[in-house]
């Protein structure tokens, strides 16, 4: 299993918001395929699966806030 975690953008610790998961539980993920975007007060990002295999489980739904190293979800 590995897990999905908020990344650190940039050099501080910025609150991020989940606003989009391109996968939904249960989906087949690829490495490198777009998983979630997130935004903060100065970007918008779309961030990449670590990994590839099946979408486990969703711990941060649209819309929560997130900080650095917050556990989102998780890929088996």
């Amino acid at each position: 299993m590995t897990q999905v975690i908020v990344p650190t953008l940039g050099q501080t610790n910025l609150d991020v918001t989940i606003e989009k998961w391109f996968k939904n539980v249960g989906d087949t993920v690829k490495e490198g395929e777009p998983l979630y975007e997130l935004s903060s007060e100065k970007l918008t990002q779309e961030i990449e699966a670590p990994v590839s295999g099946t979408l486990t489980k969703i711990y941060k739904q649209v819309g929560e806030t997130a900080a650095n190293g917050d556990l989102l979800a998780e890929i088996e």
